[in-house]
């Protein structure tokens, strides 16, 4: 683990209130890091299960990390939590985008405001925390950006078009991101990078697989039999946040049992 050792980093994984967020936090301060986390949205429940996390990544070795309750689409609200962090904890090393939400429902049973409602919890909750961090990481020519996106931005299944929308969003803005926060003075060995992890069908995470039924055929359908595990990301957090990946950009690793690739 010393080639990926994140000792001395400050990671901020934002939207921890789920498995997959759980995953990559506590991967993260396994590997080293500070770890710092938000809430998707500003509710007690989220509150509760981001400093559940948080106390997963202490007994992990984690020191002075902190919980930032907000909603991630307010863009004020994640600007003074950023302001915070780095002021209290330090500056912000690692950005891990983990907030997930899916909202699977026919379209023509949607409305505009659940359209709206969808690129916010999933687009709008990537762009305010990147912009935030960014606009620190990016003058000090060095950071890691991570973004957790859906097979579904290009694999469609029904009830699933107003999430794969916000999905494929993400992922624009991530490839588009990698080459304008990549590009920098020639002889500059380590820059900004952005880089993203697909994911398939992982338990726990919401999505057209939440319906136990379809579950169960996704696992006769996915190549390895059976759905993800949310820590199965965690290797792959630990690889593209360490500073082994300095010429990984713009990429996309997947994991997803090799569903994508299935005719």
């Amino acid at each position: 683990m010393d080639m990926f050792s994140l000792k001395g980093k400050h990671a901020l994984v934002t939207g921890a209130t789920g498995p997959l967020a759980r995953a990559a936090a506590v991967a993260l301060a396994e590997a080293g890091a500070t770890v710092s986390l938000t809430t998707l949205d500003a509710n007690q429940q989220n509150e509760v299960a981001a400093n559940s996390i948080l106390n997963e990544c202490w007994s992990a070795g984690s020191q002075n990390g902190q919980v930032k309750t907000l909603d991630l689409s307010n863009y004020a609200a994640v600007e003074a939590a950023v302001d915070s962090l780095e002021r209290m904890v330090g500056p912000i090393d690692i950005l891990v985008n983990a907030a997930h939400s899916a909202n699977i429902k026919p379209v023509v049973e949607s409305t505009i405001d659940d359209w709206r409602h969808e690129l916010d919890r999933n687009a709008t909750a990537v762009f305010a925390p990147t912009l935030a961090v960014g606009k620190r990481m990016v003058p000090r020519g060095k950071g890691r950006v991570i973004n957790f996106v859906s097979d579904l931005h290009d694999r469609g299944v029904p009830n699933a078009a107003l999430y794969g929308a916000s999905q494929g969003a993400v992922l624009g803005f991530s490839k588009n991101l990698a080459i304008e926060w990549g590009r920098g003075e020639p002889l500059v060995e380590d820059r900004v990078t952005v880089n993203t992890i697909v994911i398939g069908f992982m338990e726990g995470v919401p999505g057209p697989h939440s319906d136990p039924a379809l579950a169960e055929v996704m696992e006769r359908y996915i190549p390895l039999r059976r759905l993800g595990q949310p820590d199965d990301i965690k290797g792959a957090v630990v690889y593209l946040a360490s500073d082994r990946t300095n010429f990984v950009n713009g990429e996309t690793i997947t994991i997803d049992g090799a569903i994508a690739h299935h005719a």
